[in-house]
């Protein structure tokens, strides 16, 4: 197993990478994921325990991006939310936007959170392994950064 310190934005990344992303509304897939490509057993089994250590640190990133929301955010509908923009209007029915500073502080909060590192264990990866992954419509930005090079160490 090789080692990288990532980010932990990186992080998020690499995880739908690897296990794939799906809309939760529509279903609709955005990510297919490297380990539903046809990769070698061995390769999979080592990617599995990658994808798993991801999935439990994609937890606990989204966990604390909710603490953030909550901090941040105000209840509606029973929904914990912080507007983007917040919308006044005049006594002539005149609509004016500006950006909710509540958002602001949360997006530089949340923008230092994932600017941290964190480092993690994977398999090694080939050309030859993405060769063999055949065709994907994926893009593995972070993903490529695992690729050991041919005459690299």
């Amino acid at each position: 197993m090789e080692k990288i310190k990532l980010k932990l934005g990186e992080v998020l990344q690499l995880s739908h990478e690897i296990n794939g992303l799906h809309n939760s509304e529509t279903g609709e897939v955005i990510y297919q994921g490297f380990l539903n490509q046809n990769l070698s057993i061995i390769l999979k089994y080592e990617l599995t325990d990658c994808g798993e250590f991801l999935t439990k640190e994609r937890k606990k990133i989204e966990s604390l991006r909710d603490e953030l929301v909550k901090k941040y955010g105000t209840e509606q509908d029973g929904v914990m939310s912080v507007k983007t923009y917040l919308e006044y209007k005049d006594d002539e029915g005149n609509v004016t936007r500006s950006v909710n500073p509540k958002y602001v502080e949360l997006d530089a909060e949340y923008s230092k959170l994932l600017d941290q590192e964190k480092e993690v264990e994977f398999p090694e990866i080939t050309l030859q392994d993405l060769k063999d992954a055949g065709k994907t419509k994926d893009q593995y930005r972070t993903l490529f950064k695992l690729i050991k090079k041919e005459g690299t160490k």
